[in-house]
């Protein structure tokens, strides 16, 4: 598909012409695309924070909190799921090893 051409503006002081900027609209998506950013990163910081087997220092990216996450809750929908769980020696299953 053919890229769209840039309306042309002729400028007097300068004598030639460039497209025209909207540098508001830019700023203000470039503002909105921050703050989407944050708020996206908050969340994940809080799901490390809740995943049990995570220790706080421990640098996780984002798929890997995911994978982590994913298989915490598969963890607990078989805590619910069965009536007896069989817990090894140590006390208590990690969800990796199921």
């Amino acid at each position: 598909m053919p890229r769209k051409r840039k309306e042309m503006e002729f400028d007097n002081e300068l004598g030639f012409q460039s497209p025209k900027h909207k540098p508001l609209q830019r700023n203000a998506a470039n503002a909105r695309e921050r703050a989407r950013m944050r708020v996206l990163s908050k969340a994940f910081s809080k799901l490390k924070t809740t995943l049990p087997w995570v220790p706080p220092d421990t640098k996780l990216s984002k798929l890997d909190t995911l994978r982590l996450a994913a298989s915490y809750i598969a963890h607990l929908r078989q805590i619910l799921d069965t009536e007896e769980v069989e817990t090894p020696q140590h006390g208590y299953i990690h969800p990796i090893n199921l």
